[in-house]
Parts: C-alpha cells; structure tokens; sequence
C-alpha cells in the first residue's frame, strides 16, 4: 500500500468517526480531504454523500450521487441518498423513480421502503405511503425510522393516539432517537398533554433542520429548575414570527413572578413591537445575542419555545389574557387618517374593515410546504360575492402579491400597504384600526390574538400541533374564532362558511 493511499484511509476512518460522533462538519472536512487523494474511491463518496445530507446540503449531496452512479450505475446507497436530496429540493417524482431502482436492486431493505413511505406522504399520497410503512416494518420489525414515519403518517391523519403507539415502539428500540421524541411531542400537545409533551419538545435541539438554530451561551440554560430571584435571563426567539409572538406572553410572567431581570433577543422586525412587553424588559436584536459580553450580563438563557415548559404551563392553565402586545398610538393615527382617505376615494361610508393574510412563507412545520396557502380563485370569489356589502378589505402581507394582476377587477381586490409595513410595529398599528382579521395560521393571525383584535383563523387538515385538534375556540388567544377546513387540501366549504359569517356581519338583508 502506498503512503498516500494509506493516508487517505487514515482520513476517511477519521471521517467515520466524526460522523459517529455527529460532528458532521468534521466528518466532511476529511471525507473530501481523502477524495483529493482518491477522488473516485467509491466508499469515500457514500460517505461523504450521507455526511452532507446530514448538514442539508442538498446540490452538493446531489452531485456527489451522480458522481457515484457514473462510476458504478447501481450502487444502492448512491440511488438512495439521491432519492433524498431530490425529496429535498421538491423533485419528489423523480425521487421516487430512484427509490424504484434502489428497490429493484433490493427489495427487502426497509430503508428504501421507509424513504418511498416519507416521499409519498409529503405529495399526500397516503395510503401508498402507509403500504411502504408496513412493507418496511415486515421487513424489519426494528426499524425506528419505519416507526417515526408510520408515526408521522399517523399524526397527518390526525390519529394521534396511533402515532404515539409508533414513537413508543421507535423509543424502545432506541431510547435516545431524537426524533422519535421530537414527534411524540407533537402529538402529545396536540393531545393536550403539555406535562409530557413540553419535555419532550426539547428535543428539537437535536434535530436535523433544528439543531443548526440553536444558540449557545457560557451561561446555564434556565427550564425552570432554579430560582431567577434578582438574577439576569436572556430570552431569545428561534425561528417563527409566530411563534416568538404566541410566547412572549410569558415574559411579563418572568418579571413580575420570578423576580428577574430579563433580557429579550429579537429580530430587527420585532424591536419596537417588543418593547411594549413591558417597560423593564430590555429589547435588543438577536444579532448581537451572542457578543461576549452579553454572557458577562446575564446569569441564564432560555429559548423562547422553551418557556411553557419552564413555567409549568398545561393546556388549562395557558396565560391568555391579551392584549399583551401593544401598537404604537402615533402609527394608530397616521393609519386611521390614511384609511379613511381611502375609503372617501373608493364612496365607502364607514365600511366594515377586514385584513386579510391568506398566503404563508411556503414553511409549514419545519418543512417546504404550501398547504395553509388558500388558492387565488377562492380569494377572489369571495371578494367578488361580498362586493356588494360595505366591507373594505386590508391586505396585511408586507409584498405586493404577485397575484394580483391587472388583469383582475380592481373593484375586488384588497388595499395593499406592504410600502408601510416595514414592521411588526407598523401591521400592529394597521391591525388596530381594522374590524376584523382573518388570517391563515400565520404570524398575522398570532399578532392580532396578541392584541385582542377580532380574528378568524383558517385552519388547514390538520392542523398544526400548537393548535386544538377540534373545536372553534383556541385557548391561546380568546378573541379568535377557528375556521377548520372539513377536508384535507380543500378550502371550499371554509370560504362558504365564512362568505356566510361575512354576510352576516356587513351585508344589508335583502
């Protein structure tokens, strides 16, 4: 064996630990270290392919297969992660063509049959999902990701109980699988055991899509075990605007009941909306959460979506007396002025003020994804219906919607305000001088409950797991009212049923 050949395998069994050990950016380092040695070495290339898709780094994940299958046309492992990558990057039919080939090669590996199953349910083909779920798990009754995939099925039909059944059975093999225990949380909350579900919702830290968002400090991480009495703790949002509004309720909590100062680390959007939390809460922006010299300020740190969890929060005792959130009464009037110069310009005398959120980030749960969205013509259609009662409707989205195009009749479409919305303090001043919000479940809707603003929220099937899994109220935010879709991707019989309420609200009787 020659000196640098044996280099190369020094490099690559150092990469197989790293990846045991999920340093996975080490792991790369010396997978394409070995590669500069032996680049077509087909053992390096599996490797490094499986490294990358652990660090979600899709096109580099991508090339690496093809470079693998132009070597050997049938490697298993090569069609495989390529199946994933593809998953990935929304190219699911020809992700499921490679899985076919990868099946063909061998038809008995549950690992094929599972990515096949978690493929088919992200293009809602669930029953041919559930197939690939048991096909894998006759083929090997062990397999936990089978089981966190039957799992998520499970959860997508809205059979809870079931998905539990399935992260329990995926725990026992494993006790330490991340996202078993992540999922489990999710259906745990949604069946309303916070208790458990809130712990187990810690989870995410460690996994993939997740893991890369945590932030790190010198400090503890505070979940409520010791006393904050006249210590310093930073708060800090995660990923959601959502999310980081729905939680901030907490923070007033902190302050006033555990005797702590507390510091709360924002995005830029959200500086001027977070300081009306309270007066002594000090907003600063998360860029600079993590100077060092912050660690020198603060005794503790805490995710935001951590906080339930820290304060012993169960479904009954959620903390929902709004508003918690506040707009600035400058903005309130520059906005009511602007308002009722558009109503005099379009002859609407004291008009019913609806603003509308009816499209999302394309981000569901993690994930790419575009159910919440409501399709155009539904939106229109009920623009159109409703065009002859005396309601204004207020687009509360911060880009002009693309469409929205000339080509529809102006007399239906929605004001746009996105120049003016630079903010979350800016919509907050809007929202308050509208009647009505209805929103998709997305930050818009979590600002108004935040401010105690009549809402409608509309609901995909199923919902998301901070949502109750049945009924018209939401305990997080009393002033709103669930519109559910009745089946899944279908928005029809919502938008009836809300033309209706509409009607009723603003229309004149006939």
């Amino acid at each position: 064996m020659t000196r640098a050949i044996e280099e190369a395998k020094r490099l690559f069994e150092l990469g197989l630990y790293f990846f045991e050990e999920e340093d996975f950016s080490k792991a790369e380092e010396q997978f394409k270290a070995a590669l500069l040695i032996a680049p077509d070495r087909i053992s390096i290339l599996v490797n490094l392919s499986a490294t990358l898709i652990q660090l979600g780094k899709w096109y580099e994940c991508e090339k690496t297969c093809q470079k693998i299958l132009s070597i050997e046309s049938s490697n298993y492992d090569a069609l495989l992660n390529l199946s994933v990558c593809l998953s990935k990057t929304e190219h699911e039919l020809q992700a499921l063509e490679y899985l076919d080939q990868a099946i063909a090669i061998d038809p008995h590996s549950e690992r094929a049959w599972t990515n096949k199953g978690n493929i088919l349910q992200e293009i809602d083909e669930l029953q041919q999902a559930a197939h690939c779920f048991d096909r894998a798990l006759q083929l090997n009754s062990q397999s936990q990701e089978a089981h966190i995939g039957r799992g998520n099925l499970q959860n997508e039909l809205k059979a809870y109980r079931s998905a539990l059944e399935d992260f329990d059975a995926a725990l026992e093999i494993n006790p330490f699988n991340s996202q078993a225990k992540w999922n489990k949380a999710l259906s745990l909350l949604r069946l309303e055991n916070f208790e458990e579900g809130w712990k187990l919702f810690e989870a995410r830290w460690q996994v993939p899509g997740m893991r890369e968002h945590a932030r790190y400090f010198t400090v503890p991480l505070w979940l409520g075990k010791e006393s904050l009495h006249d210590k310093t703790i930073l708060i800090h949002a995660e990923q959601g605007y959502g999310d980081t509004i729905q939680m901030c309720r907490y923070l007033p909590i902190l302050e006033r009941d555990r005797g702590t100062k507390v510091i709360f680390a924002v995005p830029t959007t959200f500086l001027e909306l977070m300081s009306t939390l309270s007066p002594t809460i000090e907003i600063i922006d998360i860029k600079i959460a993590n100077e060092s010299n912050l660690d020198r300020r603060i005794d503790y740190y805490c995710p935001v979506m951590s906080l339930p969890l820290a304060l012993g929060t169960r479904f009954q005792t959620i903390p929902n007396i709004t508003p918690y959130l506040n707009a600035n009464i400058k903005k309130r009037i520059i906005w009511r002025e602007r308002l009722n110069h558009l109503s005099d310009k379009f002859g609407k005398t004291n008009p019913f003020r609806v603003g509308i959120t009816l499209t999302g980030s394309g981000h569901y749960a993690g994930k790419i994804n575009f159910r919440r969205n409501v399709p155009f013509e539904l939106i229109e259609s009920l623009l159109l219906e409703l065009s002859s009662c005396n309601i204004e409707f207020h687009s509360l989205h911060t880009t002009q919607d693309s469409y929205w195009g000339e080509h529809h009749d102006k007399k239906v479409r929605p004001h746009y305000h996105a120049r003016s919305l630079s903010d979350f303090s800016d919509t907050a001043a809007l929202i308050e001088e509208l009647d009505l919000i209805i929103s998709i479940d997305t930050a818009s809707a979590h600002l108004a409950g935040a401010l105690g603003k009549p809402l409608l929220i509309l609901l995909p099937d199923p919902p998301d797991f901070m949502s109750p899994a049945e009924g018209e109220k939401t305990p997080w935010y009393p002033s709103a009212t669930l519109f559910r879709q009745h089946a899944r991707n279908d928005w029809g019989q919502t938008f009836a049923d809300l033309s209706t309420f509409l009607k009723k609200l603003s229309c004149p009787l006939p």
